[in-house]
């Protein structure tokens, strides 16, 4: 699908916030069609009725992409905070609640860190049908591999085909599960 770019229309190139607005002349006054980076539909298709509001609204509109794109910057910079022997764990489940605990074995930069899954205490409770998982560092589970998993956040993993969801950095206190007999 091609983009939609108006016949004698101006266009406004604004690459920090990745925005491209095609200005031009409406039936219905001046008008503006602006696109998100490569996308082919437009992100705002307006006319307004003098070409002082169109302008103030595109430069409003850069503005606010301009600080969405710094945001995401940021966060990409930032990374995962991870460092070699943390633990992160997921938890999961449906009418049970599942807890898998993974040691971080390697950091490769500040995107991604390769991890791999480790056994478990679990400690029942008065129910019997839950309990109290911690995790035992180093001991790990014989069939695991190493798994490289990307940065979703500060101190947060990528959960991918490991697990559903995301890995969160283990805060030292035991995990509550449960389960069926």
């Amino acid at each position: 699908m091609t983009r939609f770019i108006p016949e004698n229309a101006e266009a406004r190139e604004f690459p920090t916030a990745a925005i491209v607005a095609y200005c031009y002349q409406s039936k219905k006054g001046p008008a503006l069609v602006a696109y998100k980076g490569r996308q082919s539909k437009p992100c705002r298709f307006i006319a307004f009725t003098d070409d002082e509001r169109r302008d103030s609204y595109l430069a409003e509109l850069v503005k606010t992409e301009i600080e969405i794109e710094d945001w995401k910057r940021s966060r990409r910079e930032k990374g995962h905070g991870l460092d070699v022997g943390d633990i992160v764990y997921s938890s999961w489940g449906y009418e049970q609640t599942n807890v898998d605990f993974y040691e971080v074995i390697r950091v490769p930069s500040g995107r991604s860190a390769v991890v791999r899954q480790i056994e478990k205490d679990t400690t029942s409770a008065p129910s019997r049908m839950s309990g109290l998982v911690t995790p035992k560092p180093g001991a790990f589970v014989a069939t695991a591999k190493e798994s490289t998993r990307r940065a979703a956040g500060l101190h947060c993993l990528n959960g991918g085909n490991l697990t559903i969801g995301s890995l969160q950095k283990w805060d030292g206190k035991p995990k509550a599960v449960s389960w069926y007999a």
